[in-house]
């Protein structure tokens, strides 16, 4: 009897191997997909195996037979679920019931148990395989087979205590250190599986990531902790002409980074652990081999050892070198429509105030010779009166004349259709005409009025545009003139390496530097801040500085405010025929 009970169970033992290939080669491959179809056909196969270990059991008594299909069943609601499970435990119980004897009851009531035991436990205790399963797989069998011999119950009352006897040491020695080893060679199965599924996953991933680096229009790196370059991708060569063989465990740093960043950064990877605290996502520049910039934005990923330690970064980059190249020349486009809008704005500012004074110019003026023109047809005027109004309209005439000409002037200007006279001039004779013109009307201001010839008679012949020179000396001249009382005015000319710089000197009242900068402006006055105390229409300095300009010369001014003013502009000293 004992070597049918050892043949039984070595038998049991064998199906119940198949069992778990069935699981290992068929259910854990499909477990996430498996259709109601599957499920059903593995319950019928789990069924017809429940058949088999029935039909070769151990047997205690005529009528009374033992097998393992209780640990079957147990870890068959554990591993595959209600729907296998249930129908195992319908068939099982049809062929118990085919079998019959005494062990009938006991039989049907070990099957049930033992399969709702199963999916119980898969149900209430779901992370049964992360804790302590080799506890948990032996606390099941043992619940199972304890429960097995409660159902001692159903058999007839005279073999109860006999059958008790004989089982109980198999069930607590056997039975459940037999439904643990099943459930640890299962769980190990599925553990290899997912272990494979995690390796092919991974090399899925590896390739996946390696395309990912290899490929167009994303720059690829991993450095070491120290900077080390190990690994860049074709694209990085492409767009900075470097050879692989000239980066390839070379230091990024030294390499592509520019002096004043590469000290603070590679500091940054020289700290190891804190290494993680680089960030993430940045933008920055990095040298090509001809020394050209690219402005890269980085996405960094470290990677850290077993012990937590980082031990390199990977880094993809995308080359957006255009687009800060747009950005650059789109901040400069705005800069420079709010420039000119700004100029426009001050434009039409000056252009108002210019109208202003125009208004005012030509009233005051026309109001002279209105009124006086008027009053000389009093017949009772003496030649005394008469003289002097008739002064004063010829001076007010002079004075629209001179603005009239003046916006004639700036207007040709403006309009680019003011022409070059090229002639022979004796510029010591233009000198001394300009002071016999101007000598009355500087003097009866009580001024000081002197010039200055630096070059000898015979040699101050030049080729220039007589008319322009004629008007920039004026203009400044009547400048002085109108901001100067009870000084002195000088103006004259110097020789300075192969020019003619010309100078008008007062001791007026001077400007201030911020004026300074204005002054050359068309529509622009020195006295704008002098609450109109000065006549002039603002014009007369702008059409001397683009005629000094035609002339190919330049004009400037040197001033103090409230100590006098010196305006000097210069043009080529052209002794013959050639051309300005």
């Amino acid at each position: 009897m004992e070597q049918s009970i050892i043949i039984g169970l070595l038998q049991n033992v064998a199906i119940l191997l198949s069992f778990s290939m069935i699981y290992q080669n068929f259910w854990i491959k499909n477990e996430d997909s498996n259709s109601y179809t599957s499920k059903i056909l593995t319950g019928i196969i789990l069924g017809g195996i429940s058949i088999v270990l029935m039909f070769t059991p151990w047997t205690l008594a005529p009528g009374i037979s033992f097998d393992t299909r209780s640990v079957m069943l147990a870890i068959s609601g554990l591993f595959f679920g209600p729907i296998p499970t249930i129908i195992t435990i319908i068939i099982a119980s049809l062929g118990r019931l085919i079998i019959g004897g005494d062990g009938l009851w006991m039989g049907l009531a070990v099957i049930i148990s033992s399969g709702l035991i199963g999916l119980s436990w898969r149900k209430f205790r779901p992370n049964w395989k992360t804790n302590n399963y080799y506890f948990e797989l032996l606390a099941l069998g043992i619940i199972v087979h304890i429960t097995m011999s409660v159902c001692t119950v159903f058999l007839p009352v005279d073999k109860i205590l006999p059958t008790l006897t004989t089982i109980a040491i198999p069930l607590i020695f056997i039975y459940s250190p037999a439904t643990m080893l099943l459930g640890v060679v299962m769980l190990k199965q599925y553990k290899n599986f997912q272990n494979s599924l995690a390796k092919l996953k991974l090399k899925e991933s590896e390739r996946r990531f390696t395309q990912v680096l290899e490929s167009g229009n994303i720059v690829s790196l991993l450095l070491n902790n120290d900077g080390t370059i190990n690994f860049c991708n074709n694209y990085l060569l492409e767009i900075t002409g470097y050879t692989k063989e000239e980066i390839l465990g070379k230091n990024w740093f030294d390499i592509f980074i520019q002096s004043p960043l590469k000290e603070r950064i590679k500091k940054v990877f020289s700290q190891g652990r804190k290494i993680i605290n680089i960030a993430t996502n940045y933008e920055n520049e990095i040298l090509k081999k001809n020394g050209e910039l690219l402005f890269i934005s980085w996405y960094n990923i470290t990677l850290n050892s077993s012990s937590d330690k980082a031990f390199s970064i990977a880094s993809i980059g995308v080359n957006i070198t255009d687009i800060k190249n747009h950005e650059k020349k789109l901040k400069e486009k705005n800069e420079e429509l709010v420039k000119a809008k700004e100029f426009a704005e001050e434009n039409n500012r000056l252009k108002s105030a210019f109208l202003a004074n125009i208004s005012h110019e030509i009233r005051t003026p026309m109001n002279a010779i209105l009124g006086f023109s008027d009053l000389l047809k009093n017949p009772k005027l003496t030649d005394d009166k008469q003289k002097k109004f008739i002064n004063i309209i010829e001076d007010s005439g002079k004075r629209m004349l001179n603005l009239i000409s003046d916006i004639i002037n700036i207007s040709k200007i403006e309009s680019g259709i003011i022409e070059m006279n090229i002639s022979e001039v004796n510029i010591n004779e233009e000198i001394e005409n300009i002071y016999t013109l101007f000598k009355d009307d500087v003097e009866k201001n009580g001024n000081n009025f002197s010039y200055n010839n630096e070059l000898p008679f015979n040699e101050a012949l030049i080729l220039t545009d007589n008319i322009k020179v004629y008007a920039i000396i004026t203009n400044l001249i009547k400048n002085s003139i109108k901001f100067t009382t009870n000084g002195c005015i000088e103006f004259g000319y110097t020789i300075k390496n192969k020019t003619l710089e010309f100078y008008i000197k007062d001791s007026g009242i001077g400007i201030s530097t911020e004026q300074q900068k204005l002054i050359f402006e068309r529509f622009r006055q020195g006295s704008e801040s002098l609450n109109r105390n000065y006549e002039g229409s603002g014009l007369g300095l702008a059409i001397s500085k683009a005629y000094v300009e035609m002339l190919g010369g330049k004009i400037w001014v040197e001033s103090e405010f409230s100590k006098g003013t010196t305006f000097y502009f210069s043009i080529d000293y052209n002794t013959s025929n050639t051309k300005i």
